[in-house]
């Protein structure tokens, strides 16, 4: 089993891949991309929005990419993780209780304002973009790695029909086995309800964010990262099935790359996940 994290977007063939398509290397990671791209970011000081335990704001500190960050999540627990783990760093890293909805970052308080994985979140947009635009110094930027997708995981039928179809032509039996035993035999949407039952904030919005920005703000870079297909096929339950070592296994993730990045081509599906840096002007 490979060691990587249970998620698609973090197994190293789509990373390689990836890489390439959006930054010219199979090599260059987003942080490299970050280093490089301007302004100067590893002088800035950020704040993280729905920052959860801290382990991201970390590693960009630690690397470099940001001199120094101010996160804000809204479980308390989450926040005293975070700042427990900052260590050595605590002078450079600190985490508060907040709530992203509310908009209230502070007034010019930020070189870059920074979302993992937050924004689709964030029910109040409408806040949101008021408190960024407070927030940020001029020359601020937004950077956001982010899902952007459906509005409460409404999987498009194009989209289920790619994933479905995929996954039963092209996908061996063995590599779709759960540890449970079980297998992954076809992906189905759940109602808004439904999804909304697990997590009231889960995409609640997600599928106006890249058009509010480009609408609010001047967009610098807006890389479609795509996982339309990838991150329901490479489900976290068997993504680790599809090991580096096994030709066969690489082999189906190469032509399930190639057909996402195809159907986005033709306008089939949509782009799911974005990296977007922005400023307003």
């Amino acid at each position: 089993m490979a060691a990587w994290p249970a998620d698609w977007g973090d197994h190293p063939r789509i990373l390689g891949h990836l890489q390439r398509d959006l930054f010219g290397s199979a090599t260059t990671k987003v942080f490299d991309f970050l280093r490089g791209c301007g302004p100067a970011f590893d002088r800035a000081h950020a704040l993280s929005l729905c920052a959860g335990d801290g382990t991201f704001e970390k590693l960009l500190v630690e690397h470099g990419i940001l001199g120094s960050v101010v996160g804000i999540d809204l479980a308390d627990g989450r926040v005293r993780e975070a700042n427990e783990r900052s260590g050595e760093l605590a002078d450079r890293l600190r985490y508060e209780v907040a709530d992203a909805n509310r908009g209230d970052y502070g007034l010019a308080s930020y070189d870059v304002l920074f979302a993992k994985a937050a924004l689709h979140h964030i029910a109040e947009l409408e806040s949101m973009m008021q408190g960024m635009r407070r927030a940020l110094r001029p020359g601020g930027r937004l950077v956001t790695l982010d899902f952007f997708g459906p509005n409460r995981f409404q999987w498009t039928d194009a989209q289920l029909a790619a994933v479905n179809g995929f996954l039963r032509d092209e996908v061996p039996l063995a590599l779709r086995r759960r540890a449970d035993g079980s297998t992954v035999e076809f992906v189905q949407r759940q109602t808004p309800e439904e999804v909304a039952r697990i997590d009231p904030s889960e995409a609640v919005r997600s599928g106006e964010l890249h058009g509010l920005i480009r609408q609010q703000m001047q967009v610098d870079y807006d890389f479609a990262i795509g996982g339309t297909l990838l991150n329901l096929i490479f489900d976290s339950s068997i993504v680790n099935n599809f090991a580096l070592e096994d030709e066969r296994a690489m082999q189906v993730v190469d032509r399930a790359y190639a057909l996402e990045r195809e159907l986005m081509r033709r306008g089939e599906i949509g782009c799911d996940f974005r990296l977007m840096i922005a400023r307003f002007a």
